[in-house]
């Protein structure tokens, strides 16, 4: 189990994947079966702004995160809180998938003003929200890389 003596690392990622589920299960799983109520609280983006498809688009990568990336974390989670070694590969893919998405979807900002119908100018929080995610990935891949061994040992320093 964790404890107090676990590095700095090991507990950035444990916080970072477990506030990740707790948004994620709000902001995407509930998406899925009621849009609007998402939209309500700030989460996903109206319709009016990004179109009929863009609502479906933000529905299906619901979807997946809900089949794929909230399990994988909590998964990672429970590893890592067990010093499993097997949780070091988990992780590596919960990372990786953490700076996929802010490049997949900040490339759809991107690209899609413009389109007919689509009103959405992302703000500072947007686009900090997707920075951060990236860097986050980015370091947890070469963190894991660099020091997982360190990460999981005993009364590790």
């Amino acid at each position: 189990m964790g404890d107090s003596k676990s590095p700095l690392g090991y507990w950035v990622i444990v916080v970072g994947f477990s506030a990740t589920i707790v948004g994620l299960l709000v902001g995407q799983t509930l998406a899925v079966f009621n849009y609007e109520a998402v939209v309500r609280i700030g989460l996903q983006k109206s319709v009016q702004d990004i179109t009929e498809f863009g609502v479906q688009v933000n529905r299906a990568a619901g979807v997946a995160d809900t089949i794929i990336y909230i399990p994988l974390l909590a998964i990672s989670v429970a590893g890592l809180l067990q010093k499993k070694r097997w949780s070091l590969i988990t992780s590596g893919a919960a990372m990786a998938i953490s700076a996929y998405w802010p490049i997949s979807y900040g490339s759809l900002l991107l690209f899609l003003p413009g389109i007919e119908g689509y009103q959405l100018q992302p703000g500072l929080a947007d686009w900090t929200l997707m920075g951060g995610y990236l860097l986050f990935g980015v370091w947890g891949m070469g963190y894991l890389a660099c020091r997982g061994e360190f990460l999981l040992a005993k009364n590790s320093v």
